[in-house]
């Protein structure tokens, strides 16, 4: 009974992700996405017209909020 016991102990730590890790979107054109960092708690887009040719739109994974930015917290928020 121990033994079954700690065979589960083991196969539930192993199965958790004991860091979870947030997943953001990173590309402009297409949905690529990529694993953050750690450290890495928020994912960020922003979209801005440098000249009358067309769209940029800036996604990723960032420790905080860039200024300016439209920023979140949950897995493929940042579309």
């Amino acid at each position: 009974m121990k033994t079954l016991l700690l065979t589960l102990v083991v196969v539930t730590i192993v199965c958790l992700d004991l860091g979870y890790t947030l997943i953001c979107y990173s590309s402009s054109m297409n949905k690529d996405s990529k694993t953050c960092q750690k450290w890495e708690t928020v994912c960020f887009q922003e979209a801005f017209k440098p000249h009358s040719s067309g769209m940029i739109i800036l996604r990723g994974c960032a420790s905080s909020c860039p200024k300016g930015y439209t920023c979140c917290a949950t897995d493929l928020c940042n579309w």
